[in-house]
């Protein structure tokens, strides 16, 4: 019987995934989705830039107070792309999914580039194409209004062309891929980790390229790039007070304390293993450091990843904060399937021998996505909070258009003792987002009436509570005597002030 080449299955399965994502996978709203909070976010910057017109390096916000809401923040060449479609469309939440989608196909698409580069082996490459599309991260990824997806793509790109440069040592490799990581760093700084990766697989490997001048003027290039847009964001941080936690305000780094705390680690690898690396590509790192596979280029991707990981550990060891932190090390996960792949495929190269074996990766191939698919259409209570997007709605039909309003968020101000009691970035954007209004978001752990009166006296007119019990009496009391309660159900209440 004739085999079907790896590319026309390759064509096959990705026409198949992308049915599945556009149908089983893709939510019904961003407000009840998985990581709603960052979704909601997203497309209200793009939302902003739709109808604000700003430059690209003014991303605009709405719990930015009366001001213009300008904020800290990654470049936003994501939510930028989506305003300009919107130019066609109107305002509309499957752009920005689709864009996500097609960037994640091409991520897919490069990543078997890589692996038919390092190992010239179609049915490897075809393999670690199947584990990364596959993937939590990719499955959730491709139908989310985030910028991880663009990012990814962008770092996918610039492996494939570091590895094209090692290789050749051609000018147009090294200017490309010092573009693409460039691109990748800017639109999430935590990609840069890229660099890391580049850097240890020639010290490991390739010292002589090390004396390349060109070389270490683009790894500057792309600091310098890179560093700028963010000193040039912090700014916008110290003049209007918002970020999102690039550089002001909170910090996703550990603390010495956090780093002792042994409960981390076990976190830290269940998440790698469901969000990170995968079964598969766990069996594989075990498998290949075990038989002595590793070469400088697999430890240059290892080293890079545990950096990753301790960089920004605050939020990794987090179900709620950093699944999708996750996705450079899926890739990784990935090309470890495929080198994984042909050893085990060599070991198993009688006919009857392989048939099984492909028959069982098979099955474990679709166990795993349907796991995946399940987790996909069935978000933890984490990220999503009916009771805020009800909220949300009922103030819509209340309030009028343009007015300051004021919301208590589901988060505090600080973070744990653990990690230094440090600032946490606690608004939450989306009754902003739903009722298309700008205001005030004050912590969960706010007690007293401090903050809620002086921003009444700002121009709050109305206040919203997503908790049913009164959160202290002393500002129950002062809500009594200065406000009206206009709606209250089981999700919270809604005040008027007077």
């Amino acid at each position: 019987m004739k085999m079907i080449k790896p590319t026309k299955l390759l064509a096959i399965i990705l026409s198949l995934w992308v049915i599945i994502q556009l149908t089983i996978s893709l939510p019904n709203s961003i407000l009840d989705d998985w990581m709603s909070w960052r979704q909601a976010d997203t497309q209200n910057i793009a939302r902003n830039f739709y109808k604000n017109g700003e430059s690209i390096f003014y991303p605009q916000i709405n719990w930015g107070g009366s001001g213009p809401g300008y904020v800290e923040n990654e470049f936003q060449l994501y939510t930028y792309l989506i305003a300009k479609i919107f130019l066609i469309t109107g305002e509309l939440e499957l752009p920005g999914q689709l864009l996500s989608l097609i960037f994640i196909i091409i991520t897919s698409l490069f990543i078997y580039k890589i692996v038919l580069l390092r190992f010239h082996n179609e049915n490897a490459a075809l393999f670690s194409f199947i584990v990364f599309l596959t993937s939590n991260g990719a499955v959730h990824l491709s139908t989310a209004i985030m910028p991880d997806a663009l990012s990814v793509m962008f770092y996918s790109i610039g492996f494939y062309l570091f590895l094209k440069f090692i290789d050749e040592e051609k000018n147009i490799h090294l200017i490309t891929f010092v573009l693409f990581t460039t691109l990748a760093g800017l639109v999430k700084p935590l990609a840069l980790n890229l660099g890391i990766i580049q850097f240890f697989i020639l010290l490991l490997g390739k010292k002589e390229t090390l004396r390349n001048i060109k070389l270490w003027f683009g790894w500057l290039t792309v600091v310098l790039i890179v560093g700028s847009y963010m000193y040039f964001s912090y700014n916008l941080y110290l003049t209007f007070g918002n970020t999102f936690g690039v550089i002001g305000g909170e910090k996703k780094f550990p603390t010495l304390k956090g780093l002792t705390v042994l409960i981390h680690y076990p976190k830290l690898f269940y998440m790698s293993v469901v969000w990170g690396l995968g079964v598969t590509g766990w069996f594989s790192l075990i498998y290949l450091i075990i038989k002595k596979k590793f070469t400088n280029v697999e430890w240059g991707m290892l080293a890079g990843n545990v950096v990753a990981v301790f960089i920004a550990m605050r939020y990794m060891v987090n179900q709620g904060f950093s699944p999708h932190y996750y996705i450079f090390m899926s890739l990784f996960g990935a090309y470890l399937s495929g080198y994984t792949f042909i050893l085990l495929k060599e070991r198993f190269s009688e006919k009857k021998q392989s048939f099984r074996f492909i028959a069982v990766v098979t099955i474990l191939i679709l166990l795993i996505f349907a796991a995946h698919l399940y987790h996909r259409t069935h978000p933890l209570g984490i990220h999503f909070h009916p009771n805020v997007n009800a909220l949300g709605f009922k103030l819509k039909d209340l309030a009028e258009p343009g007015s300051l309003i004021l919301v208590r968020s589901i988060a505090n101000e600080r973070e744990r003792s653990t990690w230094g009691n440090r600032m946490n970035n606690f608004e939450d954007p989306r009754v902003f987002y739903i009722t298309d209004l700008h205001g005030w978001s004050i912590p969960r752990d706010d007690k007293g009436y401090f903050r809620i009166k002086k921003y009444s006296e700002q121009g709050a007119k109305y206040y919203v509570e997503p908790f049913k019990n009164p959160v202290d009496p002393e500002l129950e009391k002062w809500l009594q005597q200065n406000s009206d309660l206009i709606y209250s159900d089981s999700n919270g209440r809604i005040y008027k002030f007077k």
